[in-house]
């Protein structure tokens, strides 16, 4: 009965330990989501500002800033709170990496024809510009969205940590 007690603390323990992981997460989120809607568009624009520099960047950054917005979405899709004017931003993302697509195989047809649509191509790059533009305005207007839900994001955050570390710390020291 000792072992079958001694088994039934522990799982016990984990499960708290788990529930507070959770917590954690959960109360995290829209401090973390608030980070990640202020870091994209400030990599977005200095990229811009590189690239009208005539500064090369490496070309992963795009994939990157791509990967990043759909974790930033599907992050900021479980903050109930928010309007949803919180999808905008990550929509626009993807409709620039679409045009992108199409733009790529317009240039390669612009190529094999000689150079004939180049000035489609120019035009396509305007308003990918003009979309990147407008991305990058509402990813700070979800931004300023989150910290006006949320104004106690951060210390909500630092508390929830600080709950789920004393949690693991009681359940190690028991297990």
């Amino acid at each position: 009965t000792l072992r079958k007690k001694e088994v039934e603390c522990r799982l016990y323990m984990k499960e708290t330990v788990k529930k507070a992981k959770q917590e954690m997460k959960d109360r995290s989120r829209p401090y973390q989501m608030y980070g990640f809607y202020l870091a994209i568009p400030i990599i977005l624009m200095v990229i811009f500002i590189f690239g009208f520099l005539g500064i090369e960047t490496n070309k992963s950054w795009g994939s990157v800033l791509f990967v990043t917005t759909v974790i930033a979405n599907m992050g900021v899709s479980k903050l109930e709170k928010l309007p949803k004017r919180k999808y905008v931003a990550p929509v626009l993302v993807y409709v620039t990496e679409a045009i992108a697509v199409f733009l790529l195989l317009v240039f390669f047809g612009a190529i094999i024809a000689g150079g004939a649509n180049f000035v489609i191509i120019e035009l396509i790059l305007y308003v990918v510009l003009v979309l990147r533009i407008i991305t990058i305005i509402f990813f700070f207007i979800t931004a300023n969205d989150i910290r006006k839900v949320y104004p106690t994001m951060k210390q909500e955050a630092k508390d929830s940590r600080a709950e789920y570390l004393r949690v693991k710390k009681l359940a190690q020291k028991r297990i």
